[in-house]
């Protein structure tokens, strides 16, 4: 390929069709350049085929599809199912709650680490090694959270309990305020 300039560029394509297949020596194409790679060409008739620099189908784009709807889609069927076979009770609601929340917080921590690999063109080995330590702290603080609200300890109307020592003692009296 010969760009504008007239300086030549290599080009790859991974197939032939449905443009290079058809192009002759001498014909004019357009090239879509990204990161200094050009990643698509298009002939007069608006076709269009990628090169073999297109980010189109990297194994990273699947594996983050894949951390994405799992760190968020596991946690929701989970979450959303829980009430729908404990019902009547205001503690497996409130769980399956923190449930929910927590696969949010970890569909963003998947969001992030996929955009710190991108944006600073790490290796894909780099994603598992950053999202897994975040994702077992995640299903940790997940797990701690829902037990937690199956004991009850995150209801909001827990019984008063006495603020001074004296008081919790049996048979103690109320001491005189002074006030007639």
């Amino acid at each position: 390929m010969v760009l504008a300039s007239g300086k030549p560029r290599e080009v790859t394509f991974p197939h032939a069709d449905p443009v290079v297949s058809e192009l002759e020596p001498g014909d004019k194409v357009v090239g879509l350049i990204w990161h200094g790679d050009v990643v698509e060409v298009r002939d007069d008739g608006d076709r269009r085929q990628w090169t073999s620099d297109s980010p189109v189908g990297w194994p990273e784009d699947r594996l983050g599809g894949a951390l994405i709807c799992f760190s968020f889609g596991l946690p929701a069927v989970v979450g959303g199912a829980w009430p729908l076979f404990a019902r009547g009770g205001r503690r497996h609601a409130k769980a399956a709650s923190v449930v929910r929340g927590h696969g949010v917080g970890m569909a963003g921590a998947a969001v992030l680490t996929l955009w710190a690999q991108s944006a600073n063109d790490w290796p894909l080995w780099s994603i598992p090694a950053i999202w897994g330590p975040l994702a077992l702290l995640g299903l940790a603080s997940m797990t701690a959270f829902a037990i937690a609200a199956l004991r009850g300890d995150l209801d909001d109307n827990a019984p008063d309990t006495p603020d001074t020592p004296e008081a919790a003692e049996p048979g103690a009296t109320a001491t005189a305020s002074g006030h007639s």
